[in-house]
């Protein structure tokens, strides 16, 4: 097992991308072993297409079983599960009649702090925006969502531009309201 997870929902997943971030890296020792080092760092990665919530359900318990077996063997491979975009697999079953579709999204998001906190590995769970009061951005899946996560970062960029910003809407030791900027070049 690699020692990352990718739950992609959207079918978005790209080694290219990957490809891309690590060659910014201006280690010299890195511009040398290019190849073998993005060779060992995609074979680090494990990605699994999820699109619907129940597919991502499965996948958590099969993860959580193959932890177990790491657990009894002594080996610590996994150190972060990304789930890219959990509001594409929630969104469809919130519309439906009854509680179910808020009983799932909580289910999931308990199931991920479960799997976190009894592996000590990160979780990282993105989630799409949606037009909030004033026009401003705010996460897609609500209020419910809201407390599940430990830290809530809001990600966005400024529009016809590379300068991107990321706002703390909740963490357990700093300030919310805390934003600093960034640039994510285009390859």
């Amino acid at each position: 097992m690699g020692r990352v997870v990718y739950l992609d929902t959207g079918n978005s997943f790209s080694p290219q991308r990957i490809a891309h971030f690590m060659e910014q890296i201006s280690d010299l020792h890195f511009k040398q072993a290019k190849d073998k080092i993005l060779q060992k760092a995609m074979s680090s990665i494990v990605c699994h297409s999820v699109f619907d919530i129940f597919a991502m359900f499965d996948v958590l318990f099969q993860l959580e079983c193959d932890l177990r077996s790491q657990i009894n063997n002594g080996d610590y491979l996994l150190r972060l599960l990304i789930v890219d975009s959990i509001s594409s697999l929630i969104t469809p079953v919130l519309g439906g009649i009854g509680s179910q579709g808020r009983a799932l999204m909580i289910s999931a998001g308990y199931l991920l702090k479960k799997i976190a906190h009894e592996h000590n590995m990160a979780v990282l769970v993105t989630n799409h925006t949606v037009g909030g009061e004033g026009g401003f951005c705010k996460p897609a899946l609500g209020e419910s969502w809201k407390n599940i996560p430990h830290v809530r970062l809001l990600i966005s960029r400024k529009h016809g531009s590379s300068i991107c910003s990321v706002s703390i809407l909740k963490h357990p030791a700093m300030a919310s309201g805390k934003a600093t900027e960034f640039v994510i070049s285009e390859f």
